[in-house]
This record gives C-alpha cells, sequence and structure tokens, in this order.
C-alpha cells in the first residue's frame, strides 16, 4: 500500500517581531493510502500546527513532506491551492458555513471556481449532501439546522470533488454525544466503503477510537505511534435512513 502522506524530521518555528517559537521537534510519519488515523494531544501540543501543515496551509521550517509522493516543499502557490481543491477536503470545529445561504449553495461553494461545468454542480452538491443523509434539507438555509446538520451538511462540502484525503480538525467540538456520534460514523463509512484517508485532530478518546491507528503529539514531538486494538466500529448508513 503506497503513502499518500510521508513527513521527515518536521520543524515549525513562527517568528513574530524577531522572537522564535518552536511549535513542531522534528516529527516524522507515514499514512498509507486508505488509513483512518487520529493525531491526540494535549492544548499546545502542536498537533493543530500539524494539521495545517499537511493541509497545505502552513509551510515547514525545515524537513520533508511528501504527499502522493510529491515535496510540497518545492511547490508553487498555484500548484499548492489547485491540491488543497483537487486531493484534499477539510472539516473545521466551527462549520464554516454561510448563515444566511442554503444547503445546496454551501455544498457548492469548492466548486466556485473549478472548472467544473456549472450545469453539473448542482447535481454533485445534492449527491454529496444525500450521502450525508440531508437530501431532505438541500433549501434549508444552514443557520436554520442544528449542530450536528451543520457538520454534516460542512462533510458534504469537504467531500463534493471527492477528495482522497479527508482532515477533520475536533470535528465533534461543537456537537453533542449524539450528533458527534453521527459524524465520526460518517466519515468512518466514507473511510471504509470508498477509500478516503482521514486525518483527524481530536482530544477526545473515544473519538479517536474510530481511527485505526493514533498518533499521539506532546510538546512538538510524536511519543506514541500505536494500532487502536478494539476500533469502534459503527453502521452509519442505518441512522442516516
Amino acid at each position: 500500500m503506497s503513502d499518500v502522506i510521508s513527513v521527515k524530521e518536521i520543524k515549525k518555528t513562527y517568528v513574530n517581531d524577531g522572537v522564535e517559537t518552536p511549535v513542531l521537534h522534528g516529527v516524522s510519519f507515514s499514512v498509507p493510502k486508505g488509513q483512518f488515523v487520529s493525531i491526540m494531544g494535549p492544548s499546545g501540543s502542536g498537533k493543530s500546527t500539524l494539521m495545517q501543515i499537511l493541509g497545505f496551509l502552513d509551510p515547514i521550517t525545515s524537513g520533508t513532506y511528501m504527499f502522493n509522493g510529491r515535496d510540497v516543499s518545492t511547490l508553487e502557490d498555484d500548484e499548492l491551492a489547485r491540491m488543497r481543491g483537487e486531493s484534499v477536503g477539510f472539516i473545521f470545529q466551527a462549520f464554516n458555513l454561510l448563515p444566511k445561504t442554503s444547503v445546496l449553495e454551501n455544498v457548492m461553494l469548492p466548486l466556485l471556481y473549478s472548472n467544473v461545468p456549472t450545469s453539473k454542480r448542482e447535481k454533485m452538491a445534492m449527491e454529496a449532501i444525500e450521502s450525508v443523509g440531508l437530501g431532505h434539507r438541500a433549501k434549508n438555509l444552514s443557520n436554520q439546522l442544528s449542530g450536528g446538520e451543520r457538520q454534516r451538511v460542512a462533510i458534504a462540502r469537504a467531500l463534493i470533488r471527492k477528495p482522497p484525503v479527508i482532515f477533520a480538525d475536533e470535528p465533534t467540538g461543537n456537537l453533542d454525544s449524539k450528533s458527534g456520534m453521527l459524524v465520526m460514523q460518517i466519515l468512518q463509512k466514507f473511510n471504509l466503503e470508498q477509500g478516503h484517508t482521514v486525518i483527524l485532530v481530536t482530544h477526545e478518546t473515544y473519538t479517536s477510537e474510530h481511527a485505526e491507528r493514533i498518533l499521539r503529539i506532546k510538546d512538538g514531538l510524536l511519543v506514541s505511534d500505536e494500532k487502536v486494538k478494539n476500533r469502534h466500529m459503527a453502521n452509519a448508513s442505518e441512522l442516516l435512513k
């Protein structure tokens, strides 16, 4: 199985007004295509910075980051933007939806500056919306939805272009336990049934155990890399009926 992500001795240091703040101190690991990985760590551990780097939102200070065999540090801005648009999908804790815009329009947003023909965009969006069980909500405004429904819209938006890699940063952080469980089951469904690679950042142990592997970050270092022994498995399709 080929690696979609491979990082070697990556370091990240932020510089503000001449003051250096090192955040990552030499992190190395690889993620095979189709794997579901959780990244855990306390606040300030560097896990969110690592996620920003993996999602091409922040450059490394030193080390090597290979994505699908390409050295990310050698790519021009337009190439990075293209990879963000086509190869990865992002799900955030805060949903980041346009509040007075319909579910359908929110989900179509990633296609706004794409070369996908306008005639195909609505069909693609409806397929993504239906895949998270919200076809009946497509015309609702996003601010008319519950928190769990809004996060499912965010997942549909992340998946509209069928990116091979999904990055989810604390996707259950603003949800009640039932809604959070459904979100995790949906992510697991796309990983198991459609082969998406999923990289999840979370501080919740139970949530992390929906993955097959857990990376633990502490003080900017990778302190453990373990396979999940009793992975939580669930059937999201039953809940989406």
